[in-house]
């Protein structure tokens, strides 16, 4: 079955609705000035656009994690004010945890790896640590976050997800000063 077969048979129907509840705000310099950072390092930003990919990569008529700009969803959605601390220090910790294993098995950066070598460590995380499934499910929630929101929270850019899956979003659509999070 492929993706988009599998999405439009439900599985994205069903986050629907979680997503909109969920769904952040694009940050502003105002909006980060309350938490510990402003955002991702390029390491950081370099290891989950990799990872991202490869959870989600581009298909011949589908669009990929970078395409929906996955990273800068994450990034804007945990380094907003009032997201809980530890699931944006688990989300970051994890991807220097997935740093250090690539540099201790490949001597390579997980970015510089290559497919089957991303595969075979992603695959040793999951089956192998106590944090490697709840943080690739954490960053496949995002992801399907990143490509079903409203362009104006900072994913799906020019609605390339919608286009994808051939949704209609709902109107009338929120204008960036009348996000949920400035009502």
């Amino acid at each position: 079955m492929s993706r988009r077969s599998f999405l439009l048979s439900g599985g994205a129907a069903l986050t629907v609705g979680a997503v909109i509840a969920t769904v952040p705000p694009v940050l502003s310099a105002q909006s980060t000035r309350n938490t510990t950072r402003s955002g991702f390092t390029l390491k950081q930003k370099q290891i989950l656009a990799a990872v991202t990919e490869h959870l989600f990569p581009k298909g011949v008529d589908s669009p990929g994690a970078t395409d929906i700009h996955a990273v800068t969803y994450l990034e804007a959605a945990i380094f907003r004010q009032g997201f809980a601390a530890s699931t944006r220090n688990f989300i970051m910790n994890r991807a220097q945890t997935l740093h250090e294993a690539s540099m201790e098995r490949f001597d390579l950066a997980f970015h510089e790896l290559e497919h089957d070598q991303r595969e075979t460590l992603l695959t040793y995380v999951v089956d192998r640590t106590r944090w490697g499934a709840d943080w690739i499910s954490s960053l496949l929630s995002y992801l399907l976050e990143a490509m079903l929101s409203d362009p104006v929270y900072g994913g799906n850019p020019d609605g390339i997800g919608w286009k994808w899956l051939e949704h209609r979003p709902g109107f009338p659509r929120p204008p960036a000063d009348k996000i949920y999070t400035r009502l």
